[in-house]
C-alpha cells in the first residue's frame, strides 16, 4: 500500500548502509501529520533495507502497540507473532523470527534496565519513538539512555534512532537529537469541517465541567442528534474524559435508539484502556454495522479506526498529575491542548471528507494551551531519581534532560528517597542498591524488602500486585455492588487488602468466571490482571534467591508483620480521624483526606493509606485508599527519633486561656491529645503563648493604644536622627519580648487585657535615655508665640504638628526639634481642620502661600481672623 511516508523514503534511509559513526550516529526526527502512515510504514522501510537486529517500534498505550503489530503484520502477509508481534504487560506475542516489535515505553524502560546495550539474541537494531509528541516520561528516559548508547565509547553506534510526532514543535527536540536529520512528510487524509457547539445553560449550580452548563453526555446527545442527520457521517467517534462520562453517555445513546438512513440500528461500542482486549477489538474492527465509538484519549493518537468520518470531542481528558508540594496525586478533568484536539479532529478525515464537532466555543479554542505538559513536569519523579542514582548520576541535575523536572518534583523525589532510606545524602545506600534493582516504584521495593525481613512476602506481593493492576484506583471489586467489599471484610482486619485477598482467593477458585465473579461483586479481569502480576513478582524474587513463601490462607496471619512492612514503605502518609462524626482525617505534613466509609480501619486509631488521590468533581476531596493499620508501639521502635510525647502549654481558643495539654505527635501528626488544666501550666511558655495570640490580633490590649505606638516612634525616629545616643531598637522581636513581659503571670485573657503597658516599654530605656528622649523627640513642642502643640511621629518620615493658620500667626520659621537637626512638618490647617498645605519651609509660606490661602478661604470663613496677627488676649480680671 502506498502511503505519504513512502514518498519520503530516500530521504529517511540515507545512509542507512553507512558504517557505524560514534561521532554522527543514525538520528532521523520526523514531523508528519496524522494519516501519513508512518507508524506502519516506516519500520518496514528499515526492515527492507537491511537493518539489522530487531526494529522496535515504542508506542505509549498498549492499545496501540497491539493495533499497530496486528495491521502490519497484515499489510506484510505475515502471521501475527512471527516477522511481526508486539509485548505489552502480561501479553507477548513474539518469537524468534520476529524482526518489528512494538512494545510500550515501560517494557522498553525494563529491557534497558535488563540490557542496557540491548545487544544479543534478541539484539536491537533501531528504536522508533513513535507518538512522542505526548512527552511520556518513560520515553523521554529511554530515548536519553539511546542517545548515550550510540555516543558511548564501547556503546552502540551501529543504534538507529528515529524520533516521530504528528504534532510536537520540533525545534528544542532538533536540538538536543544533534546531530540529526529533521525530515518531514505530508498526510494522506482528507479535509474535516470543524464545528463550534456552545454549551446550553442548565442551572446556576457548577459541576465538574464548568458552571451552569449541561452534563457532557447531554451535549454528545445533541451533537450526535446533529451528525446523524448528514448521509456520509460514517462512523462516529466520540471523545470523552473517562469511563463515567462513557457509561452515562452510551446509556443516553442506547435509549434513543438512532437507526442509519439504511435502517440498521447503530452499534454503539465503548473504548478506553482497563477494556479487555477483545472488547477494545470489537470497538476498532473493520466491517459490520454502523458503529458509534465512545472513547477516551486512547484513540486520540496512532490508531485508524475504519470509516471514521464524525468525531465529536469533548475537549476534555481527564488527568492524573502528581503534587510535590504535598506528596499526592490529583485527578482532575482538564480541557485538552489546540494540538491534542487536532490529533483528535485528524481521526475524521483518514479515509473520506469528515467533521469534526467541537462541543466547546472558538474563543474558548484560542484560550488553550497550544501542546500538553510533558510527564517530567506533572507525574513523581521518585522511582526516576533512584534508577538514576542507582546508574552513578549522584547529581540528577547533570542527567541529558531533555526537559529538566521542576526544583520541587526532583525536591520531593529525593525527600521520599530519603525517608525510605534509599539513598544517604546524595548517594543511594545499600538498601537503595537493593531497591533500585527491582523493576517497582521504591515504596513497593521497599514494602518487598521490610516484608521479607518480617516473614509477610506472600501478603507483600499480593499488595503489589494489586496496586499493579489497570483498574483506574478502583480494586478488585465492582462499583455499586451491594455485596461487593462489605461482605469480604472481617471485625479483626488491620488492613483493607485482606478484603481484596480474600476476594481474589475466591476468584482464582471460580478459574476467574467472569459470570460467577459478577454475582459476588468481583471483577474478573482485574483478579486475573493480579494473578499475572503475582506471578511477575515472584520470579523476580526467585532471580533475587529469596523464598517466596507459599500462598497463606489469610491476611490475618501475618497481620503484625505486614503493618510493619507497609509502615516502612508508607510512613509519610500516616493519618488520623480528625473526629468520630466524619470521615475526615489528618496526615502527616498537615494535609488531609478523607478514608471510605467502607475500609476496614476507619476506626482505628492510626493508619496509613497507600494511595492518596485529590480528585476534582462537584467537590474536591483527597481521597485516602488502601489503608492499614499502625499500632502506636510499632511507631515508637521503627520511627521512634520522630516520635514526640509529652506535655507542654498550649492555647485553648474556646476559653482563651492557656492550659497544659499531653500529647503524642508523629512529626507534626497529633496522634493523641488530653488537657490537664492549667495547675501545671510553665508560666514563661504562657506568656509566650498569650504574647503570640496579642502579636497576631486575636487578642487586643486595651492599654496598647496610640500613646504606646507614638512613643515607639519617637524611639525609633530619634535612633534614626542621633544615632550618637545609641539608643536600643524596637523591631518585632523586641516587639514580642515588651509583649511576653506584659503578659508575665497570666494565664487567660482576662489577666491581660486591662493591663498597663508603658511600664514595660519604660524598662527599655535607662534614665538617660529617657530624658533624652524626652528632651530631643518631645510629646509636646512650644512655639514661638506661646503655642503649646502635640507633636505626631512616624517611623521613616518627618514629625508634624498640625495648627489652623491663626494659630501659627508670629511663628515666622518652622521649629526643630533633635538638637535643631530635624525640621518639624507643619500642617496647615483651614478653619475645617484640614490640611491646606503641609511644609517645613513656614517662612516662605508667609511670603508665597498665605496670601493664596486667604483669597481662596476668606470668603468662605469670613469670621476668621485673616490679617495674618494675633489678636491681643484681653486684659485678665484682678
Amino acid at each position: 500500500m502506498k502511503l505519504p511516508i513512502h514518498e519520503v523514503e530516500g530521504q529517511l534511509l540515507e545512509g542507512i548502509d553507512a558504517s557505524p559513526d560514534v561521532q554522527n550516529p543514525w538520528r532521523v526526527l520526523v514531523k508528519a501529520p496524522t494519516g501519513s502512515g508512518k507508524s506502519t510504514g516506516l519500520p518496514s522501510m528499515l526492515l527492507d533495507a537491511g537493518v539489522e537486529g530487531r526494529i522496535v517500534v515504542v508506542q505509549p498505550r498498549r492499545i496501540a502497540a497491539r493495533m499497530l503489530a496486528r495491521r502490519v503484520a497484515e499489510l506484510r502477509g505475515s502471521m501475527l507473532g512471527g516477522e511481526v508481534g508486539y509485548v505489552v504487560r502480561f501479553d507477548n506475542k513474539t518469537s524468534v523470527d520476529s524482526r518489528i516489535v512494538y512494545i510500550t515505553d515501560g517494557i522498553l524502560q525494563r529491557w534497558l534496565e535488563e540490557n542496557p546495550m540491548l545487544d544479543g539474541r534478541d539484539k536491537i537494531g533501531a528504536i522508533i519513538f513513535d507518538e512522542f509528541h505526548e512527552r511520556r516520561l518513560a520515553m523521554d528516559i529511554a530515548l536519553a539512555d539511546c542517545l548515550t548508547l550510540q555516543e558511548a565509547e564501547g556503546g552502540r553506534p551501529d543504534l538507529k534512532v528515529c524520533v516521530m510526532s504528528a504534532t510536537l514543535e520540533v525545534a528544542g527536540l532538533e536540538e538536543y537529537l544533534d546531530p540529526c536529520r529533521l525530515i518531514e512528510a505530508g498526510g494522506r487524509s482528507y479535509p474535516v469541517e470543524i464545528s463550534y457547539q456552545h454549551a446550553l445553560a442548565k442551572s446556576k449550580t457548577s459541576n465538574r465541567y464548568g458552571t451552569g452548563e449541561e452534563p457532557i453526555w447531554e451535549k454528545c446527545l445533541r451533537a450526535v442528534s446533529e451528525a446523524v442527520t448528514n448521509d456520509n457521517c460514517g462512523n462516529i467517534l466520540i471523545f470523552l474524559p473517562g469511563v463515567y462520562e462513557i457509561q452515562k453517555t452510551i446509556t443516553l445513546l442506547e435509549q434513543k435508539r438512532f437507526s442509519s438512513r439504511s435502517g440498521e440500528k447503530w452499534e454503539i461500542c465503548p473504548l478506553y484502556g482497563a477494556l479487555k482486549p477483545e472488547q477494545q477489538d470489537r470497538a476498532v474492527r473493520d466491517g459490520g454495522p454502523p458503529r458509534m465509538i465512545v472513547s477516551t484519549n486512547v484513540a486520540e493518537t496512532s490508531l485508524t479506526i475504519p470509516g471514521v468520518c464524525t468525531v465529536i470531542d469533548a475537549g476534555l481528558a481527564r488527568i492524573s498529575e502528581f503534587d510535590p508540594l504535598r506528596g499526592m496525586d490529583t485527578l482532575f478533568i482538564k480541557k485538552i491542548s489546540r494540538a491534542a484536539a487536532d490529533q483528535r479532529a485528524g481521526r475524521a478525515g483518514r479515509v473520506a471528507p469528515g467533521k469534526c464537532i467541537r462541543l466547546w466555543s472558538q474563543s474558548d479554542h484560542a484560550k488553550r494551551a497550544e501542546f500538553e505538559l510533558a510527564e517530567v513536569r506533572r507525574v513523581d519523579l521518585t522511582e526516576t531519581a533512584l534508577k538514576l542514582k542507582f546508574r552513578g548520576v549522584d547529581t540528577l541535575e547533570l542527567f541529558r534532560w531533555l526537559e529538566a523536572p521542576s526544583v520541587d518534583g526532583m525536591g520531593h523525589a529525593l525527600g521520599l528517597l530519603g525517608i525510605l532510606g534509599a539513598i544517604t545524602g546524595e548517594r543511594i545506600s545499600v538498601l537503595g542498591k537493593g531497591m533500585a534493582g527491582m523493576p517497582l516504584h521504591p515504596r513497593e521495593a521497599r514494602l518487598l524488602i521490610a516484608a521479607r525481613d518480617e516473614g509477610c512476602v506472600e501478603e507483600a506481593i499480593f499488595t503489589i500486585a494489586l496496586m499493579q493492576t489497570d483498574s483506574g484506583g478502583g480494586g478488585i471489586f465492582m462499583k455499586g455492588k451491594q455485596n461487593g467489599r462489605g461482605q469480604f471484610i472481617y471485625d479483626d482486619d488491620v488492613t483493607d487488602f485482606a478484603a481484596d485477598y480474600r476476594a481474589y482467593i475466591s476468584a482464582v477458585a471460580m478459574q476467574f468466571n467472569p459470570q460467577r465473579c459478577s454475582a459476588i461483586g468481583v471483577l474478573a479481569r482485574i483478579a486475573r490482571e493480579v494473578q499475572q502480576a503475582e506471578q511477575q513478582l515472584k520470579k523476580m524474587i526467585s532471580r533475587l534467591g529469596w523464598d517466596g513463601g507459599s500462598r497463606v490462607a489469610d491476611f490475618s496471619i501475618h497481620a503484625e508483620s505486614y503493618s510493619r512492612a507497609m509502615f516502612l514503605a508508607y510512613s509519610d502518609r500516616m493519618a488520623v480521624r480528625a473526629g468520630k462524626g466524619n470521615l475526615s482525617c489528618r496526615i502527616v505534613g498537615g494535609r488531609s483526606g478523607k478514608i471510605s466509609g467502607e475500609s476496614a480501619v476507619k476506626d482505628a486509631e492510626l493508619f496509613i493509606a497507600t494511595s492518596m488521590t485529590e480528585v476534582g468533581a462537584r467537590d474536591v476531596t483527597v481521597h485516602l485508599g488502601g489503608c492499614t493499620e499502625v499500632l502506636l508501639e510499632v511507631v515508637r521502635e521503627l520511627r521512634g527519633k520522630y516520635l514526640m510525647e509529652g506535655s507542654h502549654a498550649v492555647y485553648d481558643e474556646k476559653i482563651r486561656r492557656v492550659v497544659n495539654r499531653e500529647e503524642t505527635r508523629y512529626q507534626d501528626l497529633v496522634i493523641t491529645t488530653k488537657d490537664t488544666g492549667d495547675k501545671e501550666v510553665d508560666m514563661d511558655q504562657a506568656a509566650a503563648l498569650l504574647a503570640e495570640r496579642v502579636a497576631s490580633g486575636e487578642l487586643k490590649l486595651k492599654k496598647w493604644d496610640d500613646g504606646v505606638e507614638q512613643w515607639i516612634s519617637r524611639l525609633l525616629s530619634l535612633r534614626e536622627w542621633m544615632p550618637e545616643l545609641e539608643l536600643p531598637g524596637f523591631d518585632e522581636e523586641d516587639r514580642a519580648i515588651a509583649l511576653e513581659t506584659i503578659c508575665q503571670g497570666a494565664l487567660g485573657y482576662k489577666q491581660i487585657k486591662d493591663k498597663e503597658v508603658m511600664p514595660a516599654l519604660l524598662g527599655w530605656l535607662s534614665a538617660g535615655q529617657h530624658a533624652a528622649l524626652d528632651a530631643y523627640a518631645p510629646n509636646r513642642l512650644k512655639l514661638s508665640n506661646g503655642q503649646s502643640v502635640k507633636l505626631k511621629y512616624e517611623t521613616g518620615k518627618p514629625p508634624f504638628i498640625a495648627l489652623t493658620v491663626q494659630r501659627l500667626y508670629g511663628v515666622k520659621v518652622s521649629p526643630t526639634i533633635a538638637n535643631g537637626t530635624v525640621i518639624v512638618q507643619t500642617h496647615i490647617c483651614a478653619p475645617n481642620q484640614r490640611p491646606w498645605q503641609m511644609t517645613q519651609d513656614l517662612e516662605g509660606f508667609w511670603q508665597n502661600g498665605f496670601e493664596q490661602m486667604k483669597k481662596d478661604l476668606a470668603g468662605r470663613y469670613p469670621k476668621q481672623n485673616w490679617t495674618g496677627k494675633a489678636k491681643p488676649r484681653p486684659p485678665q480680671k484682678k
